[in-house]
C-alpha cells in the first residue's frame, strides 16, 4: 500500500482538497517511476542475431536450417536451433557408437578460426529417448572438456530446440562467436554434422550493455 502524502496547505484552498491533491501527485509519481523502471532492461537488451542455412545434410543426418541467439526474459543467454524437419530425443540415440546432439561451439576470449572454442554448449538425449538433458563444458587445448555448468532445453515447436544457460557460466563475455552444429548419431564423420553458419565462417553476438 502506498503511504498516504501529507497533505500541503494551499492558502484558501480546504484540507481535505488539498490532500486529495497531494495523493495524486504521489501516485502519479509513482506510476512515472514504475514506467522507467519497467522500460529499462529492454533499453540495454541486444538485438538478436539470426542465421539461416540451407537444407544441405547428409542423408538421416539432422540438418540444421537455422541458429538464433539472444537474451532470455532472465537475461540467461538463449539459442534456439531448427532442423529441416520434425525431430524427437529418440532420433539422437545410437545403436553404436557415439550419440548424436545439437551443439554450439562458443568463442569468447580467443578469436575462431585460429583456436577450438573456449566453450561447448550441448544438448543430447537421455535413455528414455523422450527428453534431453544439456550441459555447458570449458575447452582446454590438449585437456578433457570440463562440465562447468547446466543449460536448460527447452522445445518451441517439433522442430526447434533451445538452450539457456546463464552468462556468468561462459565467464560474462562483451561478444560471443558461435557456430551451430548438429551431429548425426553413430558417426564420427566430419561429413555427419551440419554447422550452420557454414564452417569455419562463424557468426557474432554482442552482450555489450547487458547487465
Amino acid at each position: 500500500a502506498i503511504p498516504a502524502a501529507p497533505a500541503v496547505m494551499i492558502p484558501g484552498m480546504p484540507a481535505s482538497r488539498a490532500s486529495r491533491r497531494a495523493r495524486r501527485s504521489l501516485l502519479a509519481g509513482c506510476a512515472a517511476m514504475l514506467a522507467l523502471s519497467a522500460s529499462a532492461p529492454a533499453a540495454d537488451t541486444p538485438s538478436p542475431v539470426v542465421v539461416k542455412d540451407a537444407k544441405d545434410a547428409v542423408a538421416g543426418a539432422p540438418d540444421l536450417t537455422r541458429a538464433q541467439i539472444g537474451l532470455a526474459s532472465d537475461r540467461r543467454v538463449r539459442f534456439a536451433l531448427t532442423l529441416a524437419a520434425p525431430w524427437q530425443p529418440k532420433d539422437l540415440i545410437a545403436s553404436s557408437g557415439p550419440p548424436g546432439s545439437l551443439c554450439v561451439r562458443l568463442w569468447t576470449v580467443t578469436k575462431p578460426g585460429t583456436t577450438p572454442p573456449d566453450y561447448l554448449v550441448c544438448a543430447t538425449a537421455r535413455a528414455d529417448g523422450e527428453t534431453m538433458r544439456g550441459s555447458v563444458f570449458k575447452t582446454q587445448p590438449g585437456e578433457q572438456l570440463s562440465k562447468v555448468g547446466v543449460a536448460i532445453v527447452g522445445r518451441t515447436s517439433d522442430r526447434t530446440m533451445t538452450l539457456r544457460f546463464s552468462q556468468t557460466v561462459v565467464g560474462r563475455p562483451k561478444t560471443i562467436d558461435f557456430i551451430a552444429e548438429a551431429t548425426k548419431p553413430g558417426c564420427t564423420r566430419v561429413s555427419c554434422v551440419d554447422t550452420t553458419p557454414e564452417a569455419p565462417k562463424t557468426a557474432t553476438f554482442k552482450l555489450r550493455g547487458s547487465s
